[in-house]
């Protein structure tokens, strides 16, 4: 049995990946740490810094396991890994300390017991457990009874190391959290009301933003009092701004060309019976959702696709190949499996194999050259200036933003957020890329922490004040209509007669539920079901409307008996949602309590 345990190995490689993080294994693949004077560690988390090396091995672990799930991981999501990895160094860390301070602790009885009802991760696979082609239960318990298997394996010690100072706490430490989230018969009573209760009626809508004026006059006395008046919205944390140019990585007509050859030799390899449609799209689709089941896409109807992919879906018979599609997402083969009828509606199961058009690896250097020239161009003449020199590019910027937050119109793009708060006013990138566009950055601005200065805020204060002389015209306006509507006005003329109402009815509403033109948990929905049939409501006000309710009828309210099995099972239902969010509001304060220093940016550039 011993020397079969080498089987194991292939199947475990990634429990030994995360075992060997706290070895002494260090991957070349890790950090690029540019630059002087930044910090020495990737942070710091209640005081207790974690050392740089230490961080970039869990980060190269995290890619290597990554690479061995997914074999085309994008360079998006391989620039994400090290942010991915904060977040759960961070959530280790604080739930270690509240661990300890509790004294969670565990047995070896109670270690063993987890283990074997909790097989790790990816030995299902393995000959070695494996009885008539199934996972075998005995034979894995009798892996972990033998003492050989911790002497062979040196990292199923670290696997119980971690399952009982780890697992079987947080495990612990949830089941407290969750324990003490108690929802009473009365709040089940009510919430069953809001889910249940229903009444019908009719409202006026009035959307705020279509009294908004663009040019209406904002003088200076007005803003300085606004400014005056709200001093602590404008406290600021330490903000910078990026200029930015970007190059889309786009595929060129002679990249989409090999791109539909190649999808055509696909084609004609299936129809050669080289292999078969399923095995093709698992081999070649650039769907990955559809290309692990064969590109199945399962049935379905009329309006469901892109036009030109439905278009050719619909015209084909059951098992025909057809010829290549292009859509916005590339060029597509389909295979139609069934076609069904049901009430005038036709369905059909389908499958396809899709290639995208990226941009090949020449288009891709190409664009990478235009970029790298663009730099030295920059340098040379200014960033705004030689920007605009090109027509092929567009100069844009991010607005403030702060440490931390990812700049807008940027998203997540990794080293952009350390460039700007670590280079001087004006300093130009090299070049910064994700999965879609090569990117050139420059300091714009920096603005220290404190209250913001009000040239700084000026433009935000002047939109806010329109924002509320809006908010005035349209309560005067809606105020006049509510008056109509008391006095039994049709609505649908009310509509009629001025473009800023929209009027409708709603049957069977509810307060908890998603209703057309008001959206979820509608204030509408809710003054109805308090309002006796026949009465108008008054203003109210959601979000950024104001409506005018008039009820036409109300159902009698719902009886809640707690023995009926249906209740029950929303009672259940009603307290596990408790519980969830009862664990996840103690995180979120754990985390908002704690002092966290993130210096991942400054280290994590490409």
């Amino acid at each position: 049995m011993i020397n079969k345990m080498r089987e194991i190995a292939p199947v475990m490689m990634l429990v030994i990946i995360i075992a060997f993080v706290g070895g002494t294994i260090f991957l070349d693949w890790g950090m690029n740490v540019t630059g002087q004077g930044r910090a020495t560690s990737a942070g710091k988390i209640n005081g207790k810094e974690v050392p740089l090396e230490y961080f970039d091995r869990l980060v190269s672990m995290e890619r290597l396991r990554m690479q061995e799930l997914t074999q085309n991981v994008s360079a998006h999501q391989y620039r994400m890994i090290p942010r991915q990895v904060w977040n759960q160094e961070v959530n280790r860390v604080l739930l270690e300390d509240v661990i300890k301070s509790m004294k969670l602790g565990s047995t070896d009885d109670v270690v063993f017991e987890y283990l074997k009802r909790n097989p790790i991760p990816g030995l299902d696979t393995a000959s070695i457990f494996q009885t008539d082609g199934r996972f075998d239960t005995t034979k894995y318990v009798q892996w972990l009874n033998t003492p050989q298997t911790y002497s062979m394996y040196p990292w199923m010690m670290d696997i119980e190391k971690q399952v009982r100072e780890q697992i079987l706490p947080g495990i612990k430490l949830e089941g407290l959290l969750k324990a003490g989230a108690f929802i009473s018969s009365a709040e089940l009573a009510y919430d069953h009301g809001l889910r249940n209760n229903k009444a019908a009626f009719e409202f006026v809508k009035i959307d705020i933003p279509k009294f908004r004026n663009a040019d209406a006059e904002v003088s200076d006395k007005m803003v300085r009092d606004y400014y005056s008046a709200n001093q602590g919205r404008f406290q600021q944390d330490e903000q910078a701004e990026l200029y930015f140019v970007k190059i889309d990585k786009t595929a060129t007509q002679k990249d989409e060309l090999e791109n539909l050859n190649e999808i055509k030799s696909v084609k004609s390899r299936i129809e050669s019976g080289e292999y078969t449609f399923e095995d093709a799209a698992q081999a070649e689709s650039d769907d990955e959702g559809s290309a692990m089941k064969g590109g199945s896409l399962g049935w379905f109807g009329k309006g469901a696709m892109v036009p030109e992919f439905e278009a050719a879906a619909f015209a084909l018979e059951p098992g025909v190949i057809s010829d290549p599609v292009k859509t916005t997402y590339g060029y597509h083969i389909i295979k139609v499996d069934e076609r069904s009828e049901e009430n005038g509606e036709i369905k059909v199961n389908a499958r396809h194999i899709l290639m995208k058009n990226f941009p090949s690896d020449e288009t891709l250097d190409r664009l990478s050259d235009k970029a790298e020239d663009l730099v030295k161009e920059m340098k040379q003449k200014g960033f705004v200036e030689a920007a605009k020199a090109d027509p092929s590019l567009t100069l844009d910027s991010t607005g403030l933003f702060k440490r931390g937050d990812s700049p807008s119109r940027l998203g997540s793009l990794s080293g952009a957020g350390s460039f700007a708060f670590n280079r001087k006013q004006g300093e130009i990138s090299d070049v910064f890329d994700d999965e879609n566009t090569f990117y050139v950055l420059s300091v714009k601005q920096r603005v220290k922490k404190g209250i913001a200065p009000l040239e700084t805020v000026r433009p935000q204060i002047v939109e806010a004040i329109k924002d509320t002389l809006a908010k005035q015209e349209a309560q005067k306006f809606a105020s006049e209509v509510l008056e109509k509507v008391k006095v039994g006005v049709v609505l649908a003329e009310l509509e009629a007669s001025d473009p800023r109402i929209v009027t409708g009815s709603i049957e069977d509403a509810t307060a908890g539920g998603y209703l057309p033109q008001l959206g979820y948990a509608s204030k509408a929905a809710n003054a109805a079901l308090n309002l006796d049939a026949g009465k108008v409501s008054g203003l109210i006000e959601d979000h950024n409307n104001i409506c005018i309710v008039r009820v036409l009828s109300k159902s009698d309210p719902v009886e809640f008996n707690p023995s009926e099995p249906a209740i029950e099972q929303f009672a259940e239902m009603t307290r596990n949602q408790r519980k969830q969010s009862a664990y996840s509001e103690w995180y979120r304060g754990l985390q908002s309590q704690a002092k966290i220093v993130n210096n991942v940016d400054q280290f994590y550039l490409d």
